[in-house]
């Protein structure tokens, strides 16, 4: 201060303030690109692994947590994967939002901590699984918890199933079938019946992952699943 009361200006104070700024600033860009590079390849990596098992490659998501933070510690806490077009026990189309959680790197593999995963399988990828005719359409009807499969040009043959989760697999049971809203004959009735019932296996899954919930959305089929501890190899 002066004798007036008036600031002295230090023009060199003011020149290693704005050093330190833009030194501060280079430095957090830096880590911030570091950072992106470093989310990008891991989540490249997993897309190609999963790729390979999926048929397709999923959009991956490393979480919140920084990615240079998970490398640091050799543990991915949380990695979502979403893909759409996945082909699967004689199905295609199918959609599914897996949910990883502490996976780590092990040797040829790694392990996760424990796993949730959504498979959702559209009315068309229903109505062209197990070798069903182009005229084959499957409308969901989740109020009361089954599909309706319409048959000919017209759709004037109706057959209700009641898709159920029973452990390990999932069966496709079949209702009296009608045609133009009357019921058909026992006999013929049968032979569509056995023609139409299915019964599809959830045996030897990934992650030793098992099935939990099967629903009747309103575009088709939603199967839930998660799995505790374990490993995979990359």
């Amino acid at each position: 201060m002066t004798l007036s009361g008036r600031p002295v200006f230090r023009p060199r104070l003011r020149r290693r303030t704005a050093i330190v700024l833009c030194t501060v600033l280079a430095l957090t860009a830096l880590a911030g690109t570091a950072e992106a590079l470093v989310r990008h390849r891991i989540a490249g990596r997993v897309a190609a692994v999963a790729g390979e098992r999926l048929g397709t490659t999923p959009d991956v998501e490393l979480g919140a947590t920084p990615a240079l933070w998970q490398v640091a510690r050799g543990s991915l806490p949380d990695v979502e994967l979403t893909a759409n077009g996945v082909s699967a026990r004689h199905m295609t189309g199918l959609a599914i939002d897996a949910h990883l959680r502490q996976v780590r790197r092990s040797g040829q593999g790694g392990t996760v901590g424990s796993s949730s995963v959504t498979v959702d399988i559209g009315a068309t990828s229903l109505a062209t699984t197990g070798g069903s005719g182009p005229d084959t359409e499957v409308v969901p009807d989740p109020a009361h918890g089954r599909l309706v499969v319409h048959v000919g040009r017209a759709g004037a043959l109706t057959v209700p199933v009641a898709p159920v989760l029973a452990g390990r697999q999932i069966r496709l049971t079949p209702g009296r079938p009608e045609f133009a809203g009357t019921p058909l004959p026992d006999a013929l009735a049968k032979r569509i019946t056995a023609e139409v019932s299915r019964t599809v296996a959830l045996t030897d899954l990934p992650l030793e992952l098992a099935p939990r919930r099967l629903e009747v959305t309103d575009d088709g089929l939603r199967l839930t699943l998660s799995g505790g501890h374990a490993a995979f190899r990359a």
